[in-house]
């Protein structure tokens, strides 16, 4: 095997590493209970509080797109230019088997300073992703769109566009995950990863296996089974990157071993260089509560990950890697958004032509105003070196 082919040797991450952590700022911050909080979600999970940051501000433009009540987002370039941002948004029913997010499609043809909605669809889904090849063909995911009791789990949104994203063809798929992204591959084709079981709630009986799901044209798709050298099965919700050197990222949520709820997860990453047939031992990329992770590599060559903070600050946060996603430079944190609790993110980030990036994500604005607490938003910023 030549050094280029051999997978990625790392330092695993110490499991037992998080707990040692929390217990030692319990101790040091004495009256306090920094350990586990309700539902994993709040507090400081994740941090080191024996550091401060000093923090750089740089300019950017903010904008939301549509009505309050927009909430988890997907977006692309057009091969024209302009910017296609789908939407879910919740009918707040309260019959269950009733309750369904709509998808909202918007069009940007000014970089993302203003947005006009081009048409509710007759989708339904959570965290839309969205995808174009260069005849202007868009791909669409999503997360299935009804989650009440009689509701079938396995069955999620994909759907293709002719028209700009007016008009949808409902293809539909089932599967035990979903997608975080769908990548346009060097050939023009679709690409997204699943996990082929996601049982992280359950300590994990499934396969740690992922499942890549190929099409030229977005409506027929043929899947292939990889393997991840891997035995911890409790891992879903992929997002992937194919690099300019040919080699496969995707970056795995999952559940941290021996414990529970969504604050105690992190987000692991894993390569391949047989084009998603086998897939290295995955490593730690990002910290406890922070997950959500979409991977960009970035014209300089650099992979920028952009992410949720399940503990506080709650908000989008994003962080650089200089060698391909192998080591990541947590000591230089950007922070993209903060929200009001942590209902927030799901964030896609892209770069544009001027190097600029831009970042699409769902963010809690307002506390004790339901039923329309988030907002979609955008932010446009620029990159540093």
């Amino acid at each position: 095997m030549s050094e280029a082919n051999k997978p990625y040797q790392h330092e695993p991450f110490p499991v037992g590493k998080t707990k040692v952590d929390q217990q030692r700022n319990a101790a040091l911050l004495s009256g306090y209970d920094y350990e586990k909080y309700p539902g994993g979600f709040t507090g400081y999970n994740g941090q080191d509080l024996q550091r401060v940051s000093y923090e750089q501000w740089q300019p950017a433009l903010r904008v939301r797109v549509g009505p309050r009540g927009n909430y988890k987002a997907g977006f692309t370039r057009m091969p024209d230019g302009r910017l296609i941002l789908a939407s879910c948004r919740d009918n707040h029913d309260t019959d269950p088997d009733k309750r369904r997010f709509g998808i909202h499609v918007y069009e940007s043809s000014d970089d993302g300073e203003s947005w006009n909605e081009i048409g509710k669809t007759q989708l339904f889904g959570k965290e839309p992703s969205l995808a174009v090849q260069g005849d202007g063909t868009l791909v669409l995911t999503a997360q299935g769109g009804c989650f009440g009791p009689s509701a079938n789990r396995n069955a999620h949104t994909l759907a293709r566009s002719e028209d700009g994203g007016r008009t949808w063809e409902s293809i539909g798929f089932e599967a035990f995950d979903y997608p975080r992204n769908v990548i346009v591959e060097p050939d023009g084709s679709f690409l997204f990863i699943t996990a082929v079981r996601s049982d992280w709630y359950n300590e994990g009986h499934g396969s740690p296996n992922l499942l890549m799901h190929r099409s030229k044209d977005g409506r027929t798709w043929d899947r292939l089974e990889g393997t991840v050298d891997w035995d911890f099965p409790g891992f879903g919700e992929v997002g992937c990157l194919r690099l300019k050197d040919g080699r496969l990222l995707a970056a795995l949520r999952r559940q941290i071993p021996g414990t529970t709820g969504e604050g105690y997860e992190d987000t692991m990453i894993t390569e391949s260089n047989d084009d998603g047939k086998t897939w290295a031992c995955p490593w730690r990329l990002i910290e406890t509560a922070k997950v959500h992770a979409y991977l960009t590599e970035l014209h300089d060559g650099r992979v920028l990950c952009t992410y949720s903070n399940y503990h506080v600050p709650y908000g989008v946060s994003a962080v650089f890697s200089k060698d391909g996603g192998r080591t990541w430079d947590h000591d230089r944190t950007i922070r993209l958004s903060t929200s009001n609790d942590f209902y927030v993110g799901w964030a896609a980030t892209l770069q544009l032509p001027d190097k600029r990036l831009i970042t699409s994500y769902a963010v809690t604005c307002y506390s004790m105003q339901e039923p329309d607490r988030v907002t979609c938003e955008v932010v446009r910023w620029p990159l540093s070196s």
